[in-house]
């Protein structure tokens, strides 16, 4: 049996496995070399209130069979049973007879963990992709951050790998699952540094990511999925209701740009938050939406020596620290603002797919040597603060307006700059954004194009606003010199959650305006991040599995001559 030892807590020089070997030996009172195997389960940092900082273990071990039992007897002090994460039983479907292959659309996160799963069963599904190859998404990508043409299928959002693939790659859930050490441990097989097995908060990096979704393609292709890239779903055709079920109409194909009528019964739609004419085409075909709550912000860019200091005090500098993040909330009766999407040693990028409207996200590579650091604040907006109470696409258009707005505010600010000129977000300093005022200058950061000094009364609304001054005055309350003029806000921080949801049952997760259809991930308000999407993905796989292989059964038992 395998032991655990929960919470070893220890200094910043005890943090290579030999030395915590020897640690754990002794808290144990055991003789050196009684640890016959050691691993990490889990490694987190207190830097809280400005103590000195510690590290947290929770590790996995083996020892003899007798000092086993004389340690659980003993009742050692955090010392019990270890048990490996109970894991989902995948049952083998293969192939369906005459029946189409299930289609997934959108190779992020949720489409790509949503083949994974179709594999593992042997029945690989065809994975439509509007964007390219990640080879070929990153040349593009880096092409347009150089100055070079903008390309509305490839830019953050679009392209294998989904938005999450420039992002920080950040890999911790609030969602309790047991797919959670499936999802990691299939990232390390695919070339993830192995530690976001056990950190605390794992990420990876946006210049890590590329290879990874890379490597877990050839995988995919080997055990017979195929891609199609630079392929767009242009519509979804219904037919008439499924025999014996309560959907109105049924999955009959999609028809793809390019490509032509692909026939299917089974479409797992992972498209992400961003695919707005996706959207527009589901809501015209009649696939029941409902507007939902969703976040909108600024993003807040500082020194990572700030934050460092903010974070660690007089240990700011410590060679085995990290960049410092942080998670704040500012506290309001009328709502609170909070930090989204912190990105120690990162940068700030565009996350637009479309000219003429900016948005901006966080992102960071794996080793985070960055000199900034920034983090979105936003609040929540409930439905009726931005539509026609009833109106499925309210949010998007909200988002679109405060989009298309800040992207006029920004070009009058940013007249004379480079080619960046169209893709310009508006900033200000912290400072001046808390006054009400516009800037005479900005700070240097990581924006790759111009930052225009601007008014946000332009483009945000009055609440917005107000909520935003409220939260960073109580920031700079607590955190002295945290609004100062070193710090430097840009706008909007707009996608960080889908303004809607695709409705699906709860049991079956099938839309009840499709019967086939099986709405996923962030894009259809079901997940927020890498790898809730990924689990969420992985969710609807095992759905529509256990369905094909009751469906199965019965065929079986008659091609055996059993009755």
């Amino acid at each position: 049996m395998t032991l655990l030892y929960r919470n070893l807590n220890l200094g910043l020089k005890h943090s290579d496995p030999p030395r915590l070997q020897a640690v754990l030996e002794r808290r144990l009172h055991l003789k050196r070399g009684a640890v016959r195997s050691l691993s990490i389960v889990r490694k987190s940092l207190d830097s809280r209130g400005g103590r000195r900082p510690r590290l947290l273990y929770s590790l996995a071990f083996d020892v003899t069979a007798p000092l086993e039992r004389k340690l659980l007897l003993k009742k050692a002090p955090l010392v019990e049973p270890y048990l490996d994460p109970p894991k989902v039983r995948v049952p083998l479907v293969g192939k369906r007879g005459a029946a189409p292959r299930p289609v997934v659309i959108g190779a992020g996160p949720a489409g790509l963990f949503a083949a994974y799963r179709l594999a593992q069963a042997e029945c690989p599904p065809i994975v439509i992709e509007r964007g390219p190859e990640v080879t070929e998404r990153s040349r593009r990508w880096h092409r347009f951050l150089t100055g070079g043409p903008f390309d509305p299928e490839c830019n953050l959002l679009f392209g294998e790998g989904g938005a999450g693939a420039y992002s920080d790659g950040k890999l911790y859930t609030r969602v309790s699952d047991s797919r959670t050490s499936e999802v990691l441990s299939a990232l390390v097989e695919f070339g993830a540094p192995r530690e976001i097995a056990y950190d605390a908060k794992p990420h990876v990096g946006s210049n890590l990511l590329p290879s990874i979704v890379r490597r877990m393609r050839k995988s995919l292709i080997e055990q017979g999925v195929e891609f199609r890239f630079d392929t767009r779903m242009a519509e979804l055709r219904l037919g008439g209701p499924a025999a014996g079920a309560s959907n109105a109409r049924r999955v009959t194909g999609i028809v793809t740009d390019p490509g032509g009528l692909l026939e299917c019964d089974s479409v797992f739609l992972g498209t992400g938050h961003s695919a707005r004419d996706t959207y527009r085409m589901l809501h015209a075909a009649g696939i029941a939406i409902e507007p939902k709550a969703f976040q909108i912000g600024v993003r807040v860019e500082h020194p990572q020596e700030f934050i460092d200091r903010l974070q660690y005090g007089e240990h700011a500098g410590h060679p085995s620290l990290p960049p410092a993040e942080y998670q704040l909330v500012a506290k309001r009766q009328a709502g609170d603002v909070f930090s989204f999407c912190m990105c120690p040693g990162g940068e700030i990028l565009p996350a637009t797919e479309r000219a003429g409207f900016v948005c901006v996200n966080g992102a960071s590579k794996y080793k985070r040597t960055s000199p900034y650091a920034n983090s979105g604040f936003v609040i929540t907006v409930d439905p009726p603060r931005f539509g026609a109470p009833g109106d499925p696409l309210a949010g998007l258009l909200f988002q679109e307006n405060v989009e298309r707005e800040a992207a006029r505010a920004a070009a009058g600010g940013a007249a004379t700059s480079s080619s960046g000129a169209p893709f310009a977000v508006p900033g200000a300093r912290l400072s001046d954004f808390l006054a009400g005022r516009v800037s005479d200058s900005l700070p240097a950061g990581s924006y790759p194009f111009a930052v225009a000094p601007a008014p946000f009364d332009a483009f945000l609304p009055p609440f917005l606003l107000d909520a935003l001054r409220d939260g960073f005055a109580i920031l700079e309350r607590r955190f002295p010199g945290f609004a100062s003029d070193a710090a430097l806000v840009v706008a909007p921080e707009s996608r960080s959650s889908s303004p809607l949801r695709i409705v699906r049952d709860p049991v079956t997760l099938e839309s009840p305006s499709a019967a086939g259809l099986y709405p996923m991930g962030e894009g259809a308000g079901f997940a927020g991040g890498i790898l809730s999407a990924a689990i969420d993905g992985m969710r609807c796989a095992e759905t529509w599995l256990a369905r094909a292989a009751a469906a199965a059964a019965p065929l079986a038992s008659c091609e055996s001559g059993e009755s």
